[in-house]
């Protein structure tokens, strides 16, 4: 079989908890959790190495999103106060094409959840709200922008508050993500690529794109993407 199917079925109850305390140990706590959640409760989940890096990979797309914010508004997303029951989350989108499109996607993601809970389709959701609340700040240019204009950045902050209150039904971004007992590593890590970074702006500087652009495309191969910003570069 493939991949997948090999390395599907490592953790089993035969195994007892030491495979769940050992994994705790190379991932995110809420890497497991996210995963857990994209299979419905009523079927059987395959469990790969591979898929768990999917899954982890996946979550970046909501911390890169969470730093945006946090970089535009000022203020963290862990700190916006949201609804903990439905009536309390229902808003008026108005004519706000943002609020009209993150008002639909709330519905939806309330409808999955109510059809037997289908966290699955939920997610789905949840990241086409992460994806429109991005190209909002890319379209309005708001991490450009000197003084982003005052109406736009209070869409911002009303899509967020419905992100934070999904997320929250799924237990999902209550705190900062945790770090595994890798940390030491990643700490290696980050200061590699800032050392990667700054050669790639030295070469970009001198006009050897292709150098640069070898950087990035080597970067990208696993799985880390960089993103330039008139404040410089992050990974």
């Amino acid at each position: 079989g493939d991949l997948a199917s090999q390395e599907a079925g490592k953790i089993s109850k035969s195994k007892g908890s030491s495979a769940f305390s050992e994994l705790l140990t190379e991932v995110r706590p809420e890497t497991i959790r996210f995963f857990l959640l994209s299979t419905h409760y009523r079927r059987p989940i395959d469990f790969s190495q591979r898929r768990l890096q999917e899954v982890d990979t996946a979550l970046e797309t909501f911390y890169r999103f969470f730093k945006r914010y946090e970089r535009v508004t000022g203020r963290s997303f862990y700190g916006v106060a949201a609804a903990a029951r439905r009536p309390d989350g229902d808003f008026d989108p108005g004519d706000d094409p943002l609020l009209v499109d993150v008002a639909e996607r709330r519905s939806r993601f309330l409808e999955a959840m109510d059809d037997d809970f289908n966290t699955g389709g939920a997610i789905g959701d949840l990241f086409e709200l992460v994806r429109r609340l991005n190209k909002y700040v890319d379209d309005e240019k708001l991490e450009a922008a000197a003084k982003p204009d005052a109406a736009k950045i209070a869409s911002l902050k009303r899509g967020t508050t419905a992100l934070r209150e999904l997320a929250g039904v799924l237990g999902l971004f209550r705190s900062p993500t945790e770090e595994t007992a890798a940390a030491g590593d990643d700490a290696l890590v980050g200061k590699l690529l800032d050392l990667l970074i700054e050669v790639r702006a030295t070469a970009r500087k001198k006009k050897d794109f292709a150098t640069a652009d070898a950087i990035r495309t080597g970067l990208a191969e696993l799985g880390i993407v960089l993103e330039d910003r008139p404040g410089g570069t992050e990974w």
